[in-house]
């Protein structure tokens, strides 16, 4: 059912189905922010919109999109679609590159983390201060699922599968799940630091001695209005040590997170296998019809995305890696589960 930024339920004939990951990175796309917060892409748009008006910004939004990048303001992308018979699961196969699936959900967000900056010190009446730049808008996940609608979904040639309707809304609750993982853990991190942030974009209370007292004293304040897991290292503004724990490669926290709906299909939560009709299907003449069936592992709608990642939040340590998780790092465009 379920599997990474695309879950997969898969299944095969004559044994029980193997639900696998499979990750499809796209290229590493560093992108640099103005001195307001906003990507180039998002630039851009601004710009397109003073000089052509919303229309051509609705169609560069759409392009982005279609590309695999999200460029919108804190608007998550998501997209669902049941998948009826005519096509249905045979269609969901065609996205991806696993060729077993029953159910698919991809997720996709650009490598581009909110990064704390400060502004220049100034002096005022209570003396030295620096404040933090706000972030507008970071990327926000893109998401998409497909599942199989009640029917005959034919599978190959011959082959059929039945989809019962409680099963039917079991897949797409299990898809439901791995969406809701991925956008709690953006909401998490990148959220909850863009916020942080944002708050340290108002003068503070104090002042200090000189402007470089003023920035380490803006640092220490951001390092520690955030959870310890969030937290990045040194005591001066680093955009690299803040990249350590934000950036979209294995071994940082954001990784971990966005990895953590890996571990459903790991523990088998979303396992399923083939099995004999239960009942009568009506079906093309000599045609192999099977049904659906859970492992012994399988729950779906128990276990709250919220419970789940605390969970396995409190298991990471600075490099851990989900297991299973195939993350490559950069851009993740098109990840399955």
């Amino acid at each position: 059912m379920g599997q990474r930024v695309g879950s997969m339920w898969a299944h095969q004939r004559g044994r029980a189905p193997v639900q696998s990951d499979r990750a499809a990175d796209g290229l590493v796309r560093h992108r640099p922010r103005a001195h307001h917060g906003l990507s180039a892409e998002q630039e851009s748009v601004l710009e397109l919109q003073r000089l052509a008006g919303n229309t051509a910004v609705a169609r560069a939004l759409a392009d982005g999109r279609a590309q695999g990048l999200v460029t919108s303001v804190d608007a998550i992308e998501l997209s669902r679609e049941g998948k009826d018979p005519e096509g249905g699961i045979a269609n969901i196969r065609e996205q991806t590159s696993n060729k077993l699936a029953i159910a698919l959900t991809q997720r996709g967000i650009r490598d581009d983390p909110p990064i704390m900056k400060p502004d220049p010190p100034r002096q005022t009446k209570k003396g030295w201060v620096s404040t933090a730049k706000r972030v507008d808008a970071v990327p926000e996940p893109m998401l998409k699922e497909f599942w199989p609608t009640k029917g005959l979904h034919k599978t190959g040639e011959g082959n059929y599968l039945y989809v019962e309707d409680d099963w039917a809304k079991k897949l797409e609750k299990g898809e439901d799940e791995h969406v809701n993982d991925a956008r709690l853990a953006w909401e998490l991190t990148w959220k909850k630091v863009q916020t942080t942030i944002n708050e340290l974009s108002k003068e503070p209370e104090t002042g200090e001695a000189d402007g470089p007292a003023a920035e380490k004293a803006l640092w220490n304040r951001y390092v520690k209005a955030l959870p310890k897991d969030l937290q990045p290292e040194g005591d001066r503004p680093s955009d690299a040590k803040q990249r350590d724990v934000l950036a979209v490669r294995p071994g940082t926290f954001f990784a971990w997170m966005w990895e953590i709906t890996v571990a459903r299909d790991g523990r088998m939560y979303h396992e399923t296998k083939t099995v004999p009709p239960k009942a009568e299907r009506t079906a093309p003449k000599d045609a192999i019809v099977q049904d659906i069936e859970g492992f012994p592992t399988f729950e779906v709608d128990k276990r709250t995305s919220a419970d789940f990642i605390e969970e396995i939040r409190k298991k990471y340590t600075p490099g851990k890696i989900i297991q299973g998780s195939k993350l490559k790092g950069g851009d993740v465009t098109g990840k399955e589960h």
